[in-house]
């Protein structure tokens, strides 16, 4: 069963501040990820905070999700270029 992919509406605005051609490769892996979102160069975060949060790396930038493994559906919650403050 494939899964279906969902942004959230930070998600979405961090979608639209990205340059063009990072959108594109974005909205590629997402689409990627309705197969599986587990493939590729995905980690889940640590601490306590992070629980149930993992992280796909596409170059510089990150994918922050969340899996619901009963309804098939992955959440984007933040799209974010790797720093110092991307996980805090």
């Amino acid at each position: 069963m494939n899964w279906v992919c969902e942004l959230t509406q930070q998600a979405e605005n961090d979608l639209k501040q990205l340059p063009r051609h990072i959108q594109e490769r974005v909205s590629r892996t997402l689409s990627s990820m309705e197969s599986d979102p587990f493939q590729g160069n995905v980690t889940a975060l640590k601490g306590a905070e992070w629980k149930g949060v993992f992280r796909r790396s596409i170059g510089s930038y990150r994918i922050l999700f969340v899996p619901d493994q009963q309804s098939k559906i992955v959440t984007a919650v933040r799209i974010l270029l790797r720093s110092e403050k991307t996980y805090r």
